[in-house]
């Protein structure tokens, strides 16, 4: 029963932990939204912080568990995670403050009830191991508990690194590498999309040809996908210059685009100005139309074109759908024949190989192929887990090893007395 349990609660920390650390952009605005709805804007500055620290934590935690090291503190940590987690994910069920906890990322979006229902099985399985898990033996002698879970540690903060300056390694959003966000004009059916409006507290669907658009009664909501042509989400990006949805006129199924992203506008860097007229110039030479995305205000964006001198047109998009596109602020998106090909943040883009690229002629794509988040992961977690293999080996042959040299040891010494006891017998009985 205790190893079932330390199964379970460390494969779901681990899970949980890793799926985080993949993609720590996405825990950071999960984070925003419980500091915006709990009014504690103070926090800001240690979301970051926050998001590294939680992901590690819940991965190093899990691995203990399962592996045995450390049974009484990494019981203890999960038990108290467990005690701030579960009336955390009450509140939200019976509130819905916040739509999702946030538990697995992307990857797994539970509802508050089942995420309190989880929460509660995994708080009883705690509370029953910090009782019992001594008992069961380690897979690692204590002696190199800490080497493991420094390893441990390692593989996992550099996975979050690469999620943060870069992309995350794995790419759960429904805007993927390889995603249609358009297609082909003669390839589109015309009931591609269905169109959303809303008259007095009802919403209505309506197809391309019936869209009230002269009747100002009705409000747009939103669009959604009826075919496999385009991305199957309800929240199809949608792209604004003013009031007018151009979605169609920016990305088409014939067009190059390099799409950048201001997910905050007002918090960037001018220092980035210099990198992102290189791209611009570049991208225009290859023929790539350049278009920045943005949900900040009109001022907001009159005083970045200033400050920037930008030539490209910025128009908007709404907050959620382009955290959904891509992480990081800003970030860059480059689109070809209406196909998301890559996406990175800004500054992991090299200004210098940037430059070779002009210099030398090389095609768009060239530019972001010094990075394989998946390639990478994948070789990272084969040299993680045979690591892991190699120590555990090493360590169960050098105790068995010892063993038998013990053993060995304890008969030589054994021998003289018996040979000695046998004698003095041997005394006796002749007397």
């Amino acid at each position: 029963m205790v190893m079932l349990m330390r199964l379970i609660v460390g494969c779901v920390f681990i899970f949980s932990g890793f799926v985080k650390a993949i993609d720590p952009w996405g825990v950071l605005y999960k984070f925003q939204d419980y500091v915006s709805v709990l009014g504690c804007d103070w926090l800001d500055p240690f979301l970051l912080f926050g998001a590294f620290a939680l992901s590690v934590l819940e991965f190093v935690v899990g691995v203990c568990l399962i592996i045995g090291a450390y049974r009484r503190v990494a019981v203890w940590i999960a038990f108290m995670m467990m005690l701030v987690m579960t009336p955390l994910t009450a509140w939200l069920a019976m509130t819905g403050a916040v739509v999702d906890c946030g538990c697995f990322g992307d990857v797994l979006v539970l509802s508050n009830e089942m995420s309190l229902v989880k929460n509660v099985i995994l708080l009883l399985f705690t509370w029953y191991l910090l009782k019992y898990n001594v008992r069961l033996w380690n897979f690692y002698s204590p002696s190199i508990q800490w080497i493991v879970t420094s390893i441990t540690v390692a593989y996992i903060f550099v996975i979050a690194c690469y999620g943060y300056f870069y992309q995350p390694m794995l790419d759960f959003r429904p805007y993927k590498a390889g995603v249609k966000l358009a297609c082909e004009e003669d390839a589109c059916e015309e009931d591609a999309f269905v169109f959303v409006y809303e008259k007095d507290g009802e919403k209505h669907e309506f197809d391309m040809e019936n869209v009230p658009a002269e009747d100002t009664t009705w409000h747009f909501v939103e669009r959604k996908v009826v075919n496999g042509k385009a991305i199957e989400t309800k929240d199809v990006l949608a792209i604004y210059d003013g009031d007018e949805e151009i979605t169609g006129q920016v990305i088409s199924g014939k067009s190059d685009n390099l799409l950048l992203v201001f997910s905050d506008l007002e918090d960037i860097d001018i220092a980035y100005t210099y990198l992102i007229n290189i791209l611009d110039d570049y991208a225009r030479k290859q023929g790539i139309d350049v278009c920045g995305l943005s949900d900040a205000s009109r001022d907001a964006v009159e005083e970045w074109n200033d400050i920037s001198m930008a030539t490209y047109p910025m128009y908007t998009a709404t907050d959620e759908q382009l955290k959904m596109l891509v992480r990081g602020n800003p970030s860059v998106v480059y689109v070809k024949d209406g196909e998301v090909m890559w996406k990175r943040v800004l500054q992991s883009i090299n200004a210098g190989r940037v430059e070779q690229a002009v210099n030398e002629g090389r095609d768009f794509m060239w530019i972001a192929e010094d990075y394989n988040g998946e390639d990478k992961l994948n070789k990272m977690s084969l040299a993680y887990v045979s690591l892991m293999i190699l120590i555990l080996v090493f360590n169960r042959s050098y105790r068995v090893f010892k063993f038998g040299q013990r053993l060995i040891e304890k008969r030589r010494k054994a021998m003289p007395k018996t040979v000695a006891t046998e004698a003095t017998n041997e005394a006796k009985a002749e007397k």
